[in-house]
């Protein structure tokens, strides 16, 4: 496996410190109980069209799978408290896309979704040398394409985009560096990237 630095990114929130960084084989671990509850969550699943219950097992194996197939998976926490988790996926070139969950039905619309996209955008375009980011979206989700919107992203119609929708009816997004850093000037100054562990031997 080719060794890959992995990545810590932290923003003020206005109830705490929110970090999104990308967990070790043992941290997963530790997570996957919590994550699995996010997930079979009725609302959450609905959106995720989940149809299967999810096991802590089955959210080991998916991060497992994710960082096999180049995918950057990423906790999210808010002042130290697990809410949620997020990655990018589907990497192809300098071209991926990206799925977020805040979990916790406490947290869900008061922005931090949003927060959370735009802080790890920020260092998609900073340090994983991605020049644009593509989202797919059930049609019923309706805060999730707001979110997307509020980021920057537009309707994306190509053939390429089309081949990141699960189903026909998907609504696929898009946004590239240029049109996100014009959107979100006014973040650069309050996110800090850092590598949290180097040279780690995970994914390919």
């Amino acid at each position: 496996m080719r060794a890959k630095t992995l990545w810590s990114i932290e923003a003020p929130g206005g109830e705490g410190k929110l970090l999104a960084f990308e967990p070790t084989e043992e941290e997963v671990l530790v997570a996957a109980p919590l994550l699995a509850i996010f997930n079979n969550d009725r609302h959450n699943s609905a959106m995720l069209t989940n149809t299967q219950e999810m096991t802590a097992t089955d959210i080991v194996e998916n991060y497992e799978f994710l960082r096999t197939n180049k995918g950057r998976p990423f906790l999210l926490e808010q002042d130290g408290v697990l809410i949620g988790d997020a990655d990018f996926r589907k990497f192809s070139g300098s071209t991926a896309e990206f799925a977020i969950l805040v979990g916790s039905r406490t947290e869900q619309s008061r922005g931090l979704g949003t927060r959370y996209a735009a802080m790890m955008h920020l260092a998609a375009f900073r340090v994983l040398g991605l020049e644009r980011i593509y989202a797919s979206i059930v049609p019923t989700n309706v805060a999730s394409r707001r979110m997307v919107e509020k980021l920057g992203y537009q309707l994306d119609q190509s053939p390429f985009a089309s081949s990141f929708a699960e189903e026909k009816d998907d609504i696929v997004m898009s946004i590239d560096r240029a049109r996100f850093e014009l959107a979100s000037a006014g973040l650069m100054s309050e996110v800090t990237i850092t590598a949290r562990v180097k040279g780690l031997g995970v994914g390919t």
